[in-house]
């Protein structure tokens, strides 16, 4: 289940489960690949697909030096990177918080996805004339009470993304995945129902 790939020099450790389509976990920062699996989703998923979730340069067990945390570009650039060296083609993207604004920010720039979730994503503001270049269906899910990504970005992404869904976790915070488990999960999996197959 535990696996180490080399992306750019850097030593990134992931875990790997199930059989299907590709689905990737992006964690918040200071979290870890290891988050997804303790609030139950690494296992849920990996029922239907095959699911990856990373430890990213700005985790917890991964920090690195080689990146600005200014330039989320460049973490975006570094997903595109880590997927054609796993040769993961047309993944499900989920990011959390700083993995939400890379999300978004690799889906706006074409790369190769089927859909995207984003939960509590950071940054929704300053990327508001690129959203609309995001051709895949959109989720994105905050808790009511997030002080540090406001859900009022979920009507800038109703705006600009053709095919998108915003749900607000009343009384979660910004980790709403984290407070609210079970909600969370059940708004993921329906809107797979919809766009997964």
């Amino acid at each position: 289940m535990e696996h180490f790939i080399s992306v750019r020099d850097l030593k990134i450790r992931y875990l790997e489960k199930g059989d299907g389509l590709p689905f990737l976990l992006l964690h918040g920062f200071n979290f870890s690949a290891d988050t997804w699996v303790e609030m139950g989703l690494f296992d849920e998923l990996s029922k239907a697909y095959t699911v990856y979730s990373f430890d990213m340069p700005y985790g917890s067990k991964s920090k690195s030096d080689k990146f600005d945390a200014t330039d989320r570009d460049e973490y975006a650039v570094f997903l595109k990177d880590l997927l054609k060296t796993l040769e993961v083609q047309e993944p499900l993207l989920l990011g959390a918080s700083i993995s939400g604004d890379v999300v978004l920010r690799y889906l706006s720039a074409g790369y190769s996805a089927k859909l995207g979730i984003v939960a509590g994503p950071a940054g929704v503001k300053g990327l508001a004339d690129r959203l609309g270049k995001i051709a895949v269906p959109l989720l994105a899910v905050w808790g009511s009470k997030d002080t540090l990504s406001s859900p009022d970005g979920g009507q800038i992404i109703e705006t600009q993304v053709k095919n998108s869904e915003i749900h607000i976790i009343e009384g979660a915070g910004h980790a709403c995945y984290l407070d609210k488990p079970e909600e969370f999960k059940t708004i993921v999996a329906d809107f797979l129902k919809k766009f997964a197959g």
